[in-house]
Order: C-alpha cells, then sequence, then structure tokens
C-alpha cells in the first residue's frame, strides 16, 4: 500500500483495519502455537515408540543370546538346508528307479515278443 492511498481513509477506517490485523495476527499466532504443540507431542510421542522398540530390540538380541548359549550354536543349524539335500537325493533316487523300471518293463515286453514268435517258427502256436 502507498502513501498517497493511505492519505484519504478515515481514522475509522484505520482503526478497523489495525483491528482486523490485529486478529489475523492472533489467529496466524494462535495456529503457529498449536502446530508447534502439536508437533513436540508428536516428537515426544514418536521418542517413546522409539524407546520401547529399543528394549524390544535389545530383549531379542538377549533371547537369541541365551539360545545360542543353551544350544552351544546347534539350534541355529542349516537343518533346512539337509532336509532339502536329503529330499533332492531321494527324488532322484524315485526317478532312476522309475527309468529302471520302465526298462525292464521294455525287456520283457521284447523279449514277450521274441518268445511268441520263436513259438511261432517252432510251430507250438
Amino acid at each position: 500500500m502507498r502513501k498517497e492511498e493511505l492519505k484519504d481513509w478515515t481514522r475509522n477506517r484505520l482503526k478497523d483495519e489495525i483491528v482486523r490485523l490485529d486478529k489475523e495476527n492472533a489467529d496466524l499466532q494462535n495456529s503457529h502455537m498449536k502446530l508447534y504443540n502439536d508437533t513436540k507431542d508428536e516428537i515426544r510421542s514418536l521418542k517413546c515408540e522409539k524407546e520401547r522398540l529399543m528394549e524390544e530390540n535389545k530383549a531379542i538380541k538377549q533371547r537369541i543370546k541365551d539360545l545360542e548359549d543353551v544350544c552351544d550354536g546347534s539350534c541355529f543349524s542349516d537343518e533346512v538346508d539337509e532336509r532339502n539335500n536329503l529330499i533332492s537325493n531321494l527324488q532322484d533316487q524315485h526317478q532312476q528307479d522309475c527309468i529302471r523300471i520302465n526298462d525292464l518293463t521294455t525287456t520283457i515286453h521284447v523279449l514277450s515278443g521274441l518268445y511268441s514268435t520263436l513259438r511261432k517258427t517252432v510251430g507250438m502256436d
């Protein structure tokens, strides 16, 4: 606003503008304080949550340490890998057995065909 514009204002208009600006200022300060207090509360809440999580983490680490001491580390071996290896080996063996059975079945069919042919040739059929 320029000085020339203010010259035309009356005393009442200036008072009204001052009152309006004071109210706007007070509203902004209240808003700022509310935001400041809300932020402080949230920070306090997050600090409490952080402390709780740190305590929980500490307790879990202690429990793992205790379990390792009790088990001498054997509780956390790679048993899953050993079972997976055993399963894989058994599946391979099963597949090899199936192949062998199919080979033997084919051999039986061939031999029975040859036997049938031999009987026809000799005249037994």
